[in-house]
């Protein structure tokens, strides 16, 4: 009798197959309403989730101990949301990975966590994770909220921008647009 060997690659099929074939057998089996109430239960957890996210990203007044506003002020979630950045499709599964880091590393979901405990997962997710343009994909948006005020203008002025504009007189238009203050009009 020989035996047929199979190789990695064909493994690897068998194994997924068999896998997303299971899947979907268990979510047949459920009823409607019971993946209805998971499925709010999911989107709660996942925006409770993604706003603890933001938080990490630009800490808030309850994570900040000077109380400036942060990513969740700007508005982050509804740019995270939006189609318009492409991110949308994967918020689930940046979502649930930011929880199983969370579990797996401090037992607790990742809107538990303190802001030092949230950093910590989300640098290491930056550096060692599968979805690693997620994260960055995420964090930037994040990011462009506050300081490019697409929803909001709260980052803006909390950075006081754009901010007075003196020129430089020895580079700018040859003529001086302030008064000086530094000796010879340029910062150190």
């Amino acid at each position: 009798m020989s035996q047929k060997r199979i190789s990695r690659r064909g493994f690897l099929k068998l194994t997924i197959m068999c896998g997303s074939g299971a899947a979907g057998i268990s979510a047949l089996a459920t009823g409607s309403n019971a993946a209805e109430a998971a499925d709010f239960e999911s989107t709660c957890l996942q925006e409770e989730t993604l706003q603890a996210f933001a938080d990490t990203i630009i800490p808030g007044p309850h994570s900040d101990p000077e109380g400036s506003p942060g990513g969740v002020e700007a508005d982050a979630l509804e740019v995270l949301y939006d189609p318009y950045y492409g991110l949308k499709p994967f918020l689930g599964l940046l979502s649930r990975n930011l929880n199983r880091s969370g579990l797996w590393w401090y037992r607790k979901l990742f809107k538990e966590l303190d802001l030092c405990q949230r950093t910590a997962i989300v640098l290491f997710k930056d550096n060692f994770s599968f979805i690693k343009p997620i994260y960055e994909h995420a964090e930037m948006l994040v990011k462009l909220s506050f300081y490019g005020a697409i929803i909001n203008d709260v980052g803006t002025n909390y950075i006081s921008f754009p901010g007075p504009a003196p020129g430089y007189f020895d580079y700018s238009f040859n003529e001086q647009f302030a008064q000086p203050q530094t000796e010879n009009g340029n910062l150190p």
